[in-house]
C-alpha cells in the first residue's frame, strides 16, 4: 500500500521521510512458552457437583479456577498441550473428565471433542517475539530444543530474524493488536523472562481463528515445541525515528553465540553473518526417487513436506531435510559461520526469515486487524 513498507523495503528504498506512514515488521520462529485456556460441557446441568480431573488425549489439565458447581461445564489450561494440532487439522480429542456426584461419590465421563465443541479455546503465548536470540554450539553431542535431533561439535545452529524483529524497532504496550498464527491477537504485556535488554511479549489469540500456516508443533532433539509466526504494523512518527528505522540493520544487529549446556555466552556475529543464504530450499522433484518411506516426510520437524508435493505452506526452511534424502532431491546452501577462527556448518535455523517476510508483506497489503476481535 501507498505510504507503508516492510521494514526491509524502507531500509533498502530509503524513500523520502514524506513518503512514509507506516512500517512493518515479523517473526517467525520455534517458541516454548505455549499454553490452551479452555472450556467445554462435560455433562447436562444438576448431574454432577464439580469436575475435579481432566485429562484431554492423555493429557492432564488444570481445572481452571472456577468450579463451575452443578453446571456440567469445565474451564482449564492446558500447559505445551500437544492435541491442539488434531483439533487444527479438524480431528476430535477423548476428554476424560473425573467428575464428583451430588452424593459425593465420583464418575469418570468421556466425550470426543473437535474444536467447535469447546465454548472457549483462548491461546496463551507467554514468550514469543524475543527480541532477538541466540546462536549454539556444543563440544559433545547433546540433545537439545535447539537442534532437530543432536547438536554435534562443528555444528552450529540459531534463531532470531534480525532487523525485521518487530521489537528491534519498536516498543509494543499492553492492549496492542498483532498478527500471530494466522490470527489477529491482543498484547497482554511482556512475557516471562522478559528483560530490557532481550525484551518479549505475552500475547493471547483464540485458537478457533488459527491457521496451521502460521501455528502447530514442531518436533525438536529436546521435544516438542510449536513454530509461530507474528508480525506488527506502526506508524512511524517522527524524523528521529524513521532514522532509526533505517539504520539498525542485520549488520549492526549482534547474535550472541552460546555453548547450549549452560548457555554461556562465547562470541557475538551478526544476523548478517546468518541470513546471507539461502533464505528458502529448492525440491528437485527430477531427483526424487518417491522412496516409501520417504526419509524427509518422516523426518520433518513439522510435517510440511510431500513428496507428492514438496514443501507445504507450514514449512519454515529450517534446513533438516537437506542431508536426509540420499539422492539429494532438496538443493540449497544455509551455510557456514566462523567463531573464534572455526568454521562451523549452520545445521538447524530455527526462526524463518522467507516467512517473515511473507507476512511483513501481508501487512503491508492491508491485513485488517479489526476484522477478528474476539479475544
Amino acid at each position: 500500500m501507498e505510504g507503508v513498507f516492510t521494514i526491509e523495503e524502507l531500509q533498502n528504498r530509503l524513500p523520502d521521510y514524506r513518503e512514509v506512514d507506516a512500517v512493518t515488521c515479523a517473526t517467525f520462529a520455534v517458541v516454548s512458552a505455549v499454553s490452551l485456556v479452555l472450556e467445554f460441557p462435560f455433562a447436562e446441568p444438576g448431574r454432577f457437583k464439580k469436575a475435579i480431573k481432566v485429562t484431554i488425549d492423555g493429557e492432564e489439565t488444570l481445572t481452571g479456577p472456577a468450579p463451575n458447581e452443578t453446571l456440567g461445564i469445565v474451564d482449564g489450561i492446558a500447559s505445551r498441550p500437544l492435541f491442539v494440532e488434531k483439533l487444527l487439522s479438524g480431528k476430535s480429542v477423548k476428554a476424560i473428565v473425573t467428575a464428583e456426584k451430588m452424593d459425593g461419590s465420583t464418575e469418570t465421563i468421556e466425550r470426543n471433542l473437535s474444536l467447535e465443541d469447546f465454548s472457549y479455546t483462548k491461546l496463551l503465548f507467554t514468550r514469543v517475539c524475543v527480541k532477538n536470540y541466540m546462536g549454539f554450539v556444543s563440544d559433545k553431542p547433546v540433545k537439545t530444543i535447539f537442534s532437530a535431533e543432536k547438536l554435534n561439535p562443528g555444528e552450529f545452529t540459531f534463531s532470531g530474524c534480525g532487523a525485521l524483529n518487530p521489537l528491534e524497532h519498536f516498543k509494543v504496550k499492553p492492549g496492542e493488536k498483532i498478527f500471530i498464527a494466522g490470527t489477529v491477537g491482543i498484547v497482554t504485556g511482556n512475557g516471562t523472562r522478559s528483560t530490557p535488554k532481550r525484551p518479549n511479549l505475552s500475547v493471547m489469540c483464540d485458537l478457533k481463528d488459527v491457521k496451521k500456516e502460521y501455528f502447530g508443533l514442531f518436533k525438536t532433539g529436546g521435544g516438542t515445541e510449536y513454530y509461530v509466526g507474528l508480525g506488527i504494523k506502526k506508524s512511524v512518527e517522527s524524523r528521529e525515528e524513521y532514522k532509526k528505522l533505517t539504520e539498525k540493520r542485520h549488520e549492526n544487529i549482534p547474535l550472541l553465540v552460546a555453548n547450549v549446556v549452560g548457555r554461556k555466552p562465547i562470541a557475538t556475529l551478526t544476523y548478517s553473518d546468518v541470513w546471507k543464504f539461502d533464505d528458502t530450499l529448492k525440491f528437485n522433484r527430477e531427483k526424487c526417487q518417491k522412496c516409501n518411506p520417504c526419509l524427509i516426510e518422516e523426518h520433518c520437524p513439522a510435517e510440511a513436506f510431500s513428496k507428492e508435493e514438496g514443501f507445504l505452506t507450514n514449512c519454515m526452511f529450517c534446513g533438516r531435510c537437506i542431508n536426509l534424502c540420499p539422492f539429494n532431491a532438496v538443493e540449497g546452501d544455509i551455510g557456514t559461520v566462523m567463531i573464534d577462527g572455526k568454521e562451523y556448518k549452520i545445521t538447524f535455523r530455527q526462526s524463518s526469515i522467507k516467512r517473515a517476510r511473507e507476512i511483513a508483506q501481508k501487512l503491508k497489503n492491508g491485513y485488517d486487524f479489526d476484522k477478528i476481535v474476539k479475544v
